[in-house]
């Protein structure tokens, strides 16, 4: 799946709550309260980019969020993706997040 593009479904649409500083992903019928690690991946989900290319970015932000010690407690590359692959799945299969093969067209 590295080489997919994933992109938020249309029915959905990503909200930051300032009252109750809560990351929310608005659905019809529904809303979904997301932690800042869903929010920060569904937010890189525009169809522009690879899921190899989001866990680089995560991976990136991770390390700059980070104190030294913490960094060095980051998981391998690998263990990242595959995280990022398990989450995006899940969003898939709740129907909030499309893959497609290729990028978005620009209109």
């Amino acid at each position: 799946m590295s080489s997919k593009f994933p992109k938020l479904a249309p029915k959905g649409r990503l909200k930051f709550d300032k009252i109750r500083k809560k990351h929310l992903l608005l659905l019809p019928e529904r809303v979904v309260v997301l932690n800042e690690t869903a929010a920060s991946i569904l937010t890189l989900c525009d169809g522009n980019e690879t899921v190899h290319t989001i866990t680089e970015k995560m991976r990136k932000s991770f390390k700059t969020n980070s104190t030294e010690k913490d960094a060095n407690a980051l998981e391998d590359f690998e263990g990242m993706k595959e995280d990022i692959n398990n989450f995006l799945r899940e969003m898939v299969d709740q129907g909030w997040v499309i893959i497609q093969d290729g990028r978005v067209e620009e209109k």
